[in-house]
């Protein structure tokens, strides 16, 4: 025979089920690290690398890919665009990626690419610089080359310290370095973002729907 405390005891059950699903449900406020495959190597940089001379410049294929499309295009705070490419930005537990996004060309094959050491993501409000720890798979401070990815959205991933919770709005800081032609070498520092806009799409999807879990606010 089924008891009345039985029943109780197994809505109580269930309940307590059904609160825990919805607490698992609900948005992390971190992202996952984005994908980022290992590209191959065509040819190393020369020993006697050479910004101002091309051919000494490494070779990569086969690097990651990304969406058409995501991200946006970061200004620098006199309004121009940044040289960077589309933006996007994942705040993960342990470490910080800044996504560069750049569409190749129709029909162009081949195209080079530099990232500086001393690049650095500020929080606007406090001045703190989070500096690069690593451009994955590629190296600072040196042009290399890219082939093979015509048509074709390349991401190429920076790697930088963890943001506190408490960063909000930030800045993206380039830092000045040698020049060569059709290359100035100017250091360049963005407008002011709010870091959720920078996020993939799927964060900000989160970010409303922990917006909606709140309710209402009733005065």
């Amino acid at each position: 025979m089924i008891t009345k405390q039985y029943i109780i005891l197994m809505a109580a059950t269930a309940i307590m089920a059904s609160c825990h699903t919805v607490k698992k449900a609900l948005p992390s406020a971190y992202d996952e690290a984005p994908e980022n495959k290992q590209p191959m190597l065509e040819r190393p940089a020369w020993p006697n690398y050479d910004l101002h001379d091309d051919r000494s410049f490494a070779a990569f294929s086969h690097v990651q890919t990304a969406p058409r499309g995501e991200g946006i295009y970061v200004q620098n705070e006199d309004g121009s665009i940044g040289g960077h490419g589309r933006t996007v930005i994942y705040r993960c537990k342990d470490a910080t990626y800044l996504c560069y996004d750049w569409d190749v060309p129709n029909g162009q094959d081949w195209w080079f690419f530099r990232e500086n050491s001393g690049a650095a993501i500020i929080d606007a409000d406090t001045g703190d610089r989070y500096v690069i720890v690593s451009h994955e798979h590629f190296p600072l401070d040196q042009c290399f080359w890219i082939y093979g990815h015509k048509n074709e959205t390349i991401r190429l991933i920076s790697r930088y310290p963890a943001l506190p919770p408490s960063v909000k709005r930030i800045q993206i800081y380039s830092p000045s370095s040698e020049s060569r032609r059709w290359m100035s070498g100017e250091g360049s520092l963005s407008k002011v973002y709010n870091l959720d806009d920078l996020r993939p799409p799927h964060a900000k999807i989160q970010e409303k729907a922990k917006l909606k879990k709140q309710g209402r606010i009733i005065r």
